[in-house]
């Protein structure tokens, strides 16, 4: 009987440590920050904390054995004492940290106890390769209430039979609907079925308004989703919205203005913060773009969109009206957002109005905006399915099949974008974006610099006048004199 019970025990403790959810994330060394002890996470989940039971093995330029890794105890049961949430949840989280690779290609094998628990080769992008290839998806879930999801799943388990290699995957927000929905436990389901492509490719996102939690404090999407935000090493007192990296000639920036948009920020605090980080990121960002020259901009929130029920698309210009101004005078490329579930493309347009550009064909050049698109087709069983809206002004293109966004960098003057049917892994849209950086040479020069000089120069020349004017003066003056005294000798 003791055995019988022992045994039962034992089991019980084996399956608590059972690993799930494992994903990858890219780390502080393609931010600013360039540790480089920390270029790729490997995270995942279990029920109990199992210390030191785990270890990864590494394959690139050399090969290693990593032991030592971080956990941390979430439990959203404490988070909500005492409110009406009435969440009983908790999970341990563990995090490996790989260091930079001199090979583009490592094979990572995660490990416990001697059983293999995940294998796989993952492309670590470099910082200085010529071509970036990433991904853009968002609003979807993984409950299959519909399967509007599934055929998502279904095209990312095709690319990873194929070995298709991205840099990254760049999520648009909302997940799960609502991660902390059902006691955390569509969370949990959302972290198991991901881990099919989040196991394989390095997963960056930004939130989305249905990532918030009960408590609008994002605690389930941030524990969980541990982007490379700057406060992590600084001693500054900012809130995680804001966070940037480079792979290749593309610097990549995502912003959260959740709590602008809802109307939700007292006396303008994190919107002024936000646009501070902001523009620091984006100067430093011009500084080095002869050899980063791509800047592009991803959150979930887009500025125009054609769901005039919605206030975000019909106001949106005017919450994101000073952000828009950075885009314009910094020369964003390309503004990617979701919230809309559906593809959408439009022209460059700014403050609610056309903005100047060219376009031969599908191909976009001398804009003064960036072009903007709404990549919301993920697949998501939440509200209505995906449809045609009204086109606006601003309206290229819309797509109401679920899909996903492929970007790809061929070099520092030309970017693709394509948009993929995951049904039938068809192309169903297609654009590209050419940069001649020498006739926006004035733009990577701060505005009010060029006004300072031009301000100077109208003075100066002020000044040359007044002084050519005194000098006739005295010059005249000169001569009558001469002359009186000339009669007066006479």
């Amino acid at each position: 009987m003791f055995m019988i019970i022992f045994l039962f025990v034992m089991e019980s403790i084996q399956e608590q440590c059972e690993a799930y959810g494992v994903r990858l994330f890219l780390g502080h060394y393609y931010t600013s920050l360039k540790i480089d002890t920390d270029a790729l996470r490997i995270v995942f989940n279990t029920k109990n904390i199992c210390n030191n039971q785990f270890q990864l093995f590494i394959k690139g330029d050399l090969e290693f054995n990593i032991s030592n890794y971080k956990t941390k105890l979430l439990n959203m049961t404490d988070v909500y004492i005492g409110t009406k949430a009435n969440i009983e949840y908790e999970t341990y989280i563990h995090t490996f940290q790989i260091p930079k690779q001199l090979s583009s290609i490592i094979l990572y094998t995660l490990i416990r106890n001697d059983t293999i628990i995940k294998q796989a080769q993952v492309k670590l992008p470099h910082l200085q390769q010529e071509k970036t290839k990433v991904l853009f998806f968002g609003d979807m879930d993984s409950s299959w209430v519909y399967n509007r999801s599934k055929q998502t799943f279904d095209w990312f388990e095709n690319q990873i039979k194929q070995k298709i290699q991205f840099d990254s995957l760049i999520f648009t927000g909302d997940m799960a609907y609502n991660l902390e929905s059902d006691n955390c436990q569509r969370g949990e389901l959302w972290l198991s079925r991901i881990s099919l492509f989040t196991s394989q490719y390095p997963f960056m996102i930004t939130p989305g308004n249905h990532d918030s939690g009960y408590n609008r404090k994002q605690i389930f999407l941030r524990e969980h989703f541990e982007m490379p935000y700057q406060n992590m090493y600084n001693t500054q007192d900012y809130e995680n919205y804001f966070y940037s990296f480079n792979i290749g000639f593309v610097h990549f920036i995502q912003y959260d203005p959740v709590k602008i948009i809802y109307k939700a920020d007292q006396n303008n605090l994190i919107r002024d913060q936000l646009l501070l980080q902001f523009r620091n990121d984006l100067i430093t960002a011009v500084q080095n773009r002869e050899e980063v020259p791509w800047i592009v901009v991803f959150t979930h929130y887009p500025i125009y969109c054609n769901f005039m029920d919605d206030d975000q698309c019909v106001n949106n210009f005017k919450y994101l009206a000073e952000f828009e101004k950075l885009f314009k005078e910094f020369h964003v490329d390309l503004y990617v957002s979701g919230h809309q579930h559906n593809y959408q493309r439009n022209y460059p347009y700014y403050q609610n109005d056309s903005a100047l550009f060219e376009m031969d064909g599908n191909i976009y050049y001398n804009y003064e905006s960036p072009i903007t698109i709404i990549e919301g087709a993920g697949g998501a069983d939440y509200g209505p399915e995906i449809m045609i809206l009204e086109n606006k002004p601003y309206t290229v293109k819309q797509m109401d099949q679920n899909g996903v966004g492929l970007l790809q960098v061929m070099n520092k003057t030309h970017l693709q974008f394509q948009q993929v049917r995951v049904s039938t892994n068809e192309i169903i849209d297609e654009f590209w974006i050419i940069q001649n950086r020498d006739t926006y040479d004035i733009d990577y020069f701060n505005l009010e610099i060029w006004i300072i000089f031009l301000i100077v120069g109208i003075l100066i020349f002020l000044l040359i006048l007044i002084l050519f004017y005194l000098f006739r003066r005295l010059k005249l003056k000169f001569n009558k004199q001469y002359l009186h005294a000339t009669d007066f000798i006479v």
